[in-house]
């Protein structure tokens, strides 16, 4: 079985969860390998100037560190005691469940939302830093190949997904309707086993 990471809290970790960044798409932005990535937010190695002065432009858009990892956690939606027919209590556990996966769906559409909305804020910094990074001779085309990066990081969600978005809400608002509605059968609860 695969070991959860534990999130780091160092800048560099923050920077790349802020804005829904793999290692690897924050090695890129950063011109460092993969590796180094790791290894910094691992507390291994330490962030050199270069590295820092190229997450320069995007630290005015993180939240204060103490407020990170202080969203507030959406309570599931109130339980309905069990009907007294396990035909109703199954149904109930499969709205349940329905919703939970709905929820979750919905809560990515948000969150890509919400970092997409967080790039296009820091990208006017962001463009101009790679504007005026000195190509390296290795690596001319890299400031082009960054600002198109950085833009393509910017772009809103199609319509599509704000498509989505409205149906999912109105698929769990269903969902919470047929919940109450069982609840309000006045059944006994089901017994556990």
């Amino acid at each position: 079985m695969a070991r959860r990471a534990i999130p780091s809290t160092n800048l560099l970790s923050r920077v790349r969860v802020w804005f829904g960044l793999q290692q690897t798409e924050m090695a890129l932005y950063l011109g460092v390998s993969p590796e180094l990535v790791r290894a910094i937010e691992a507390g291994r190695r330490k962030p050199t100037t270069p590295l820092l002065l190229a997450l320069r432009p995007l630290l005015p858009h993180l939240p204060p560190a103490e407020a990170a990892g202080a969203l507030p956690l959406t309570a599931p939606p109130p339980g309905l005691p069990a009907p007294e027919a396990a035909e109703l209590d199954f149904r109930r556990r499969v709205c349940a469940q329905q919703a939970d996966k709905l929820g979750r769906e919905l809560a990515a559409i948000e969150g890509r939302a919400r970092v997409a909305t967080r790039w296009a804020q820091a990208l006017p910094a962001l463009l101009q830093a790679a504007a005026e990074t000195v190509p390296a001779p290795d690596n001319p085309d890299r400031p082009a190949w960054l600002a198109d990066w950085l833009t393509r990081q910017a772009r809103p969600l199609p319509p599509a997904a704000a498509t989505r978005w409205h149906l999912l809400r109105a698929r769990l608002a269903a969902l919470a309707a047929e919940q109450a509605a069982l609840a309000d059968t006045g059944a006994e609860p089901a017994a556990e086993a």
